[in-house]
């Protein structure tokens, strides 16, 4: 049965262990998401993940 972890998760790198550890099989985000939108995506920078950016976003790049 697939789990998810959910609850004081704020830190890319927290997340990342989570899932690696096999501890569960996805990440939920709630404050974390509702504090920064673009949580995934600075995650994804920080942990050297390639991960597309939205179109609406490229002229800001």
């Amino acid at each position: 049965m697939p789990v998810a972890s959910v609850g004081e998760i704020t830190e890319p790198a927290q997340a990342e262990e989570i899932l690696t550890s096999g501890r569960a099989d996805a990440v939920l985000l709630a404050r974390a998401l509702l504090r920064d939108p673009h949580w995934p995506l600075h995650a994804a920078r920080e942990l050297g993940a390639d991960a597309p950016t939205p179109n609406q976003y490229l002229r800001a790049f």
